[in-house]
């Protein structure tokens, strides 16, 4: 099966998930030029330099291990990391996301002043995939894409808008510009019969001019759909609708789990906007048993900060996305009891990661979530319930079936059923 999307994104990463969960191979090819491509990845560049398997050998390049000049090298001091060329700076080198690592993401290379006259961008694989060309203003005029001998192997002229591709036997090929390399590439890749999913509308019509019709198209949100459902054979919804609300035309996947495999863990997550959360003291200290986290994107009031003194109540403020994906993963229950706006749309974002919603039904941030039989009136009662859950892990798995019942979440052999009739079509 073939992924195609314009970029990683929240909505691919929901669809992976999906595939992995039905047990479904695939690969993912993206319409931008990204060229720092995972395994399983491809893009309109690395169709063009990602030529062999040699190709996704390696690790990300050591700061220390750059290429430089003669006499010249690089420093560090802490996260700032520059090249010396023993008088001044001339170059700087921002390194990846995981800064302790001290690997190369892309070196700046400087002119007179300080002015940045190249960028260069380095892969997983640690060598160089590309390298920008600037002018005096900063806006890029030249990008040059290397393949992994670092030979240059597409030339995109960026104000002309037009790509040179340059082959092995010389016959060098010019595209007039994005879309015409795009065609000429997926005309090429598609040449098969796998099933394809796609999230990026722009590539549709194209898609259907090489033929390609048994095609299911991701989208994340219900509205204005019209269009894309002429030039389609399914449409997947990737968020969250109450049943009253859906289009009986569109099929949707959101909150897809795998009970089987669901360890439960004791530990409840709450991300909130606002100090107020209903009941945290005395759940945390009628819980000892429960390790509660409560997250917020920003500093913290006083209501929370005064509850540190309990061993079993941890406090992340300014949460980054990183983190709170990190606690959505290793939390069994979510509390929905914050007051105020809900945050990060943490609540389906919960349920896709195989989280129980609890709270009130004062505080619940969805209608729907009222008929969860895990909403309750009062907080003796909330207790109550958090106990019944903690009693056993078949409790939690109860659970979380009456919750994918009472909100219609996805099913695995629905889905599995649509996918397979896909596949039977395309063969």
């Amino acid at each position: 099966m073939l992924v195609i999307a314009p970029e990683n994104s929240r909505e691919l990463e929901k669809v992976r998930k999906l595939l992995a969960i039905l047990g479904q191979s695939y690969q993912v090819l993206f319409t931008n030029l990204e060229t720092d491509l995972g395994l399983g990845e491809a893009s309109l560049v690395s169709l063009l330099t990602y030529t062999d398997p040699s190709s996704r050998e390696g690790k990300p390049l050591f700061f220390n291990d750059l290429p430089v000049p003669a006499y010249w090298e690089p420093w560090t001091m802490g996260i700032t990391t520059y090249i010396f060329d023993g008088q001044k700076r001339r170059g700087n080198i921002i390194l990846r996301k995981d800064i302790q690592s001290r690997t190369v993401e892309r070196v700046e290379w400087l002119g007179e002043g300080d002015t940045v006259l190249t960028v260069e961008d380095y892969n997983r694989y640690g060598w160089r995939s590309r390298q920008r060309l600037l002018e005096e203003d900063g806006q890029t005029y030249l990008e040059i894409y290397y393949n992994r001998n670092q030979e240059e192997v597409l030339h995109h002229f960026v104000k002309k808008g037009y790509f040179l591709y340059q082959t092995k036997s010389g016959r060098d090929q010019l595209y007039a510009n994005e879309e015409e390399l795009r065609r000429a590439l997926l005309d090429k890749v598609l040449s098969g019969q796998e099933p394809l999913i796609c999230l990026d509308s722009k590539v549709v019509p194209l898609l259907q001019e090489l033929r390609k019709e048994d095609l299911i198209f991701c989208s994340p949100q219900q509205e204005n759909l019209e269009d894309l459902q002429k030039q389609v054979k399914q449409i997947l919804i990737l968020n969250y609708y109450a049943p009253e609300d859906r289009n009986t035309d569109l099929h949707y996947v959101a909150g897809l789990v795998d009970p089987e495999t669901m360890a439960f863990q004791a530990k409840a997550l709450i991300m909130t906007a606002s100090e107020e959360v209903e009941g945290l003291a005395y759940l945390v200290e009628s819980l000892p048993g429960v390790d509660f986290h409560v997250a917020a994107l920003t500093n913290m009031g006083p209501k929370l900060t005064n509850l540190n003194s309990f061993s079993n109540l941890y406090l992340h403020p300014n949460c980054s996305e990183e983190r709170f994906q990190e606690l959505l993963v290793s939390c069994s229950l979510y509390l929905d009891l914050n007051q105020g706006k809900e945050v990060l749309a943490a609540t389906m974002r919960a349920i896709e990661n195989g989280q129980l919603i609890l709270g009130l039904d004062t505080t619940v941030h969805w209608g729907a979530y009222q008929k969860l039989p895990t909403v309750l009136t009062s907080g003796e009662l909330l207790l109550e319930k958090i106990k019944e859950v903690l009693q056993s892990p078949e409790e939690f798995t109860s659970r979380i079936e009456e919750q994918r019942d009472v909100l219609q979440l996805a099913r695995k052999e629905d889905l599995l059923t649509l996918f397979n009739c896909r596949e039977e079509v395309a063969t």
